[in-house]
């Protein structure tokens, strides 16, 4: 069996968390440090290739563009890992970086900066302190309980750091239709075959105190990023409301968000 360990984000294991972000797709969680992704180069494909002197190659797995998007947010969060304005658990399995989990004081983010969206809201609930924001694993290792893992460690730095209510916003839960997918792509998102479609199968479950929820739709290479309701209440988080700021009801599109909470 895998033996996983947990790190705290750190000067001495930055050089993980660049390794980790070499290896999945994201942002490095620069969403979350920010509020917003990076702003990228302006200008058309082709002209962000004459800039960068080359131009995409699928079969040779070469995207300037995005390599040097990379490049971007990794330095931007070193820069917030030297000033200790950047908070986060590195998952590893027998020493090899693959899970990343993001948390930190709501009073901290988004992180002062020039590419920073003041504007962002964090926490739905006035009084919580703390936020738990974005989980990533590398691909080879999903559904072995590394996002798990991380939660566990992120609650425990908080509480050693002063603890008070914790706060995230999962998804109810995720529900995988391959016909969805196809529907989608034969007539359109927003298409009456579609909206068809969901109306009379898309799943939904009963949440106490919060009532019926839909799942969003996901595969096994779109994980979402931000937890599920159950890995919540397995670390003992209970739901406060669906949240309206990231669910919809729209008959093209169907998907539930949970407010959880959870004092230490």
């Amino acid at each position: 069996m895998v033996r996983f360990t947990t790190r705290e984000l750190s000067k001495r294991t930055f050089g993980d968390f660049e390794r980790f972000f070499a290896t999945v797709h994201g942002c490095a969680c620069t969403l979350y440090f920010f509020g917003r992704h990076l702003s990228p180069i302006a200008g058309s494909a082709k002209q962000k290739a004459a800039g960068l002197g080359s131009t995409p190659d699928r079969s040779a797995k070469h995207f300037p563009h995005r390599d040097l998007m990379r490049a971007r947010e990794l330095a931007a969060v070193k820069e917030l890992v030297d000033r200790g304005d950047a908070r986060g658990i590195l998952v590893y399995a027998d020493g090899e970086p693959v899970g990343w989990c993001h948390f930190g004081r709501v009073d901290e983010l988004p992180v002062h900066s020039e590419e920073s969206d003041p504007t962002k809201i964090y926490a739905r609930h006035a009084d919580t302190d703390w936020v738990i924001n974005c989980f990533t694993t590398r691909m080879d290792f999903r559904h072995q309980g590394v996002a798990g893992r991380a939660l566990k460690a992120a609650v425990a730095v908080i509480k050693k750091h002063g603890g008070g209510w914790i706060e995230a916003v999962p998804l109810a839960y995720a529900h995988h239709d391959p016909m969805l997918g196809k529907l989608r792509r034969t007539y359109r998102w927003r298409s009456p075959q579609v909206a068809e479609y969901l109306r009379d199968n898309w799943p939904s479950k009963q949440v106490p105190g919060i009532g019926r929820v839909s799942p969003c739709q996901n595969s096994p290479k779109t994980m979402g990023h931000i937890g599920n309701l159950s890995m919540f209440e397995k670390a003992g988080f209970e739901p406060t409301q669906r949240d309206d700021l990231r669910s919809t009801d729209s008959p093209y599109h169907r998907g539930d968000f949970i407010v959880m909470r959870l004092k230490v």
